[in-house]
């Protein structure tokens, strides 16, 4: 199937990150020549601007800023600070077109004949100093030098220009400021006069001063008043009789100016009452003394016992009614107090409108002559500005003075190496995009990581690459005892995943194929038989790639007799059948070769041959042509047990075997697992290969 291995393990970042090196690593080593392709070029192209670039004289002049007049520059940092922004803009300046455009035309009125063609300003600092620096670059040498002195000019004349313009707009500008100045002026003064005549002033001055004094002495009396009031509502009869209060003379109704009336003082609220009530309760003491001083003497029917006894309770009876009318008393009092506190309310507002009008007449007054002398400070202050602007015209020196006018002409150094670097540098950039974009098309497999990603289907086995070990005769296959310790190991782990696959009822015949030829199924096949049979199973390997096959070559045996002959019915199978120095290991080779193999491998008998091969061998391998090279395999495949796919790491495009696998399940073929073959085992995958060394008998 075609969709990636949904169950496949999250990849490292270490690893994930040593794959991708590995990766550039081998498509820097197969496509060198590209990097080679890209950096010559690079270097030519470089060449070629090097041999065309005209020789350029450089010619410089110095300024020196005046660092007393830059404002603000009391201190080293904010020097710095207002230097740095006057290098800024004085480069803008410099390399503006207007000012460009004037040093032209003051050279073309200067030297008519003399032509330079362009000339690149650049200007600069001395670290350290206060010096400017305005370079000039261009072909000609004499025109570079006279150019530069013409841009230093016109950047002098420019900024006197503006210093001069803006004299003039800050002249005018505070000129017409003194004259509106003038006229508001004017305005205020007739608003003050105005107001002055319609009000009179020292009356309002008095008027609020005494009104003032006599309203606080009516919101005394009235804080007195509510004071008495709270009292007299709180207190009980017995304690207005005895609880001193300040009594708070009656407002007069015509109250002046001059005073508000007496001060209080804390009296008890009724004098006559307070006396006759003391008296009494001093009578009702005594006798109630005498009451218990006879009381020892006296029965209480005794007519004197009787007498005093009636002298108590009258006594009593005359504080009960002093109470009476004290409590009466203070009834009338609130109610007095709640008239007189109407009464002061209504004096309080009409005097508090009397203050606010001359507070409000002495508020405007005051406002109105306020701004009558700020006119005239400010009238005195622009006319003071206006004529301190022609002595500043004439003695502020510019902030740049010419300590160096521009240097002869030197010649500037064509930069050879800075070009042969850009050559180098610009064309291994161009190179290693190209082969990024290289990478990015090519699908290749190269381990089992990125096989994870791309397939669902198990890896039953690795194998690594000996490639150096390869003979004019081809790749030898496995030896008893092979010194390719890895190689050897990989197909037993290989016969392992095959032994002890779950899921899979009885594995008599099994089909190996590839995707496209060349991707080692023959050598694969061949060596898992080898293997399998040096476990001692009875294996039968069958050539069935009629066109191709090379199975007899690998084992070295006689292939003129074989499978095309067995399915054309002209011998019996085991007439075909080569043995080999592994006792329990039989081979059938290919046969004749036929560009009919797919008419053969649909013949009826090739069933029949299939059921006798389980019946005599243990395994049977069928080797058969690539799927996408021809339509063998996927007509013969559907009759076998299982099939195994090699796909060759570096070499086949996952986009083919995914199609090979379509073709094979569209045919309900049993698709076991895939085999990679050719891996390298430096890559950062295949660590452990070194370990099988390792545990190798010596």
């Amino acid at each position: 199937m075609d969709s990636v291995n949904p169950q496949a393990p999250s990849m490292p970042l270490s690893t994930g990150l040593g794959l991708k090196l590995y990766r550039y690593k081998s498509l820097i080593r197969r496509h060198w020549w590209v990097l080679a392709l890209t950096i010559g070029l690079g270097l030519a192209y470089e060449g070629f601007v090097l041999f065309k670039k005209p020789q350029l004289f450089e010619s410089s002049s110095q300024l020196l800023v005046r660092e007393e007049l830059i404002s603000g520059a009391t201190r080293e940092g904010a020097f710095q600070d207002s230097y740095g922004n006057l290098f800024q803009t004085s480069v803008e300046q410099l390399k503006s077109v207007v000012v460009l455009d004037k040093a032209r035309g003051r050279l073309a009125l200067d030297a008519p004949g003399l032509e330079g063609g362009r000339v690149d300003i650049a200007p600069s600092t001395i670290p350290r100093t206060n010096v400017f620096v305005v370079r000039g670059t261009g072909s000609n040498g004499e025109y570079t030098q006279r150019f530069v002195d013409a841009v230093v000019a016109e950047f002098l004349a420019s900024r006197q220009g503006i210093r001069d313009t803006q004299l003039v707009e800050v002249k005018t500008a505070l000129t017409d400021r003194a004259s509106q100045l003038r006229k508001e002026l004017d305005q205020q003064q007739a608003k003050f006069q105005n107001f002055i005549q319609e009000n009179n002033m020292a009356f309002w001055a008095e008027q609020g001063k005494s009104a003032a004094v006599f309203l606080s002495g009516l919101k005394n009396q009235e804080a007195q008043l509510r004071n008495e009031l709270q009292r007299l509502q709180i207190l009980s009869p017995d304690e207005l009789l005895t609880t001193p209060i300040a009594q708070v003379p009656a407002a007069k109704s015509s109250p002046s100016p001059g005073g508000a009336g007496a001060s209080p003082s804390n009296v008890p609220f009724n004098n006559e009452l307070y006396a006759q009530y003391i008296r009494t309760n001093q009578e009702l003491t005594q006798k109630l003394s005498e009451v218990e001083q006879w009381k020892t003497v006296w029965k209480p029917k005794h007519p004197k016992m009787q007498a005093l006894q009636g002298q108590v309770e009258n006594l009593q009876r005359l504080l009960t009614v002093i109470k009476e009318q004290n409590a009466t008393a203070a009834k009338g009092r609130v109610a007095a107090i709640n008239a007189e506190l109407k009464s002061l309310e209504s004096s309080i507002a009409g005097w508090e409108k009397k203050v606010l009008e001359a507070s409000r007449k002495d508020a405007e007054y005051q406002q109105l002559q306020t701004d009558r002398d700020n006119l005239q400070k400010e009238l005195e202050r622009t006319l003071g500005n206006t004529q301190g602007l022609d002595p500043v015209k004439s003695a502020t020196p510019d902030l740049f003075v010419i300590t160096q006018k521009a240097t002869p002409p030197v010649p500037v150094p064509a930069g050879t190496v800075k070009h042969l670097l850009i050559g180098v540098i610009g064309g291994f950039v161009v190179g290693m995009i190209v082969l990024l974009v290289l990478d990015r098309a090519d699908d290749r497999l190269s381990s089992s990581t990125e096989m994870l990603d791309h397939f669902s289907e198990p890896i039953l086995g690795q194998i690594p690459n000996v490639a150096d070990s390869r003979k004019e005769s081809g790749l030898p296959l496995l030896q008893p005892e092979d010194e390719r310790y890895t190689y050897a190991e990989a197909f037993r782990s290989l016969r392992s995943s095959l032994i002890f696959m779950p899921n899979q009822a009885e594995l008599k015949t099994i089909l190996i194929t590839s995707a496209i030829p060349n991707e080692g199924k023959s050598t694969i096949a061949s060596n898992l038989a080898v293997t399998m049979a040096a476990s001692g199973a009875r294996v039968l390997l069958v050539d069935a790639d009629l066109r191709r096959g090379d199975i007899a070559q690998l084992f070295d045996i006689d292939g003129r007799l074989g499978l095309s002959d067995i399915l054309r019915g002209e011998v019996h199978w085991k007439e075909t059948t080569q043995t080999t120095k592994y006792p329990t290991l039989t081979i059938i080779p290919r046969g004749p070769v036929t560009n009919q193999s797919g008419e053969l491998l649909l013949k009826p008998q090739l069933m029949t041959l299939l059921e006798e091969f389980k019946d005599t061998f243990d395994l049977t391998i069928f080797n058969t042509a690539p799927i996408l090279a021809a339509d063998d395999t996927p007509t013969l495949a559907p009759n076998f047990d299982g099939a195994l796919m090699v796909i060759r790491a570096q070499f086949t495009s996952a986009r083919l075997s995914k199609n090979a696998l379509n073709m094979l399940y569209q045919r309900q073929v049993n698709v076991l697992g895939l085999i990679l073959n050719c891996i390298d085992t430096e890559m950062p995958d295949y660590y452990y290969y070194q370990y099988p060394k390792y545990y190798a008998a010596q």
